[in-house]
């Protein structure tokens, strides 16, 4: 069997943009020559997400009103990268901001590289790179975006799998992460 093929691009026009993402829209070529207009969504960052323990092994969750879903949500700590900044950096900055923790000690043993997921590949590039942060202490106060009203939450590594299992989390970065850590026998 062999692979689908790409589509041609015809031209591409921007559609709407803010500070967040771009709006853009595509006429393309599908590979039976018809023409198709295609929307996608092009994000203005790279996406950061960083499950954190605890010296007990307890995970820092936060609960964060959504309104694109208009639900408070289960999440890890995360945003986006600034142009030209090391990821693993931006999620340490992102941990440090949204919740006042950092690991005790920043080494390759202490904070590792999970992986990488696509927000929703039909819609984008738009991608989030997942990392793991072990030893986490308090260290600051959080220094939210006006628009974060965050909770958080130490929860042990049994609730959040059952939290994953069940649908309680949805959340695509924490269910990634969830199976990253499994996958690697970090959580059991």
């Amino acid at each position: 069997m062999v692979d689908p093929q790409a589509w041609q691009t015809l031209t591409t026009e921007i559609a709407f943009q803010n500070r967040w993402l771009r709006v853009v829209v595509d006429q393309v070529v599908l590979p039976t020559g018809r023409e198709y207009e295609y929307t996608r969504l092009e994000g203005r960052g790279i996406g950061v997400g960083v499950i954190g323990f605890n010296a007990v092994g307890e995970i820092l969750l936060e609960r964060e009103y959504r309104h694109g879903v208009r639900e408070v949500v289960w999440q890890v700590p995360g945003g986006l990268a600034t142009p030209g900044e090391d990821l693993q950096a931006a999620g340490l900055r992102e941990l440090l901001e949204e919740t006042g923790h950092a690991p005790a000690v920043v080494n390759a043993e202490s904070v590792r590289y999970l992986g990488m997921i696509w927000d929703n590949p039909g819609f984008g590039t738009m991608c989030s790179h997942l990392y793991l942060a072990q030893n986490l202490v308090e260290t600051d106060h959080p220094r939210r975006d006006p628009a974060e009203f965050v909770t958080l939450h130490w929860v042990s590594p049994a609730w959040l799998k059952e939290a994953v299992r069940t649908g309680e989390i949805r959340d695509r970065v924490v269910v990634a992460a969830v199976g990253y850590l499994m996958l690697q026998g970090l959580l059991t």
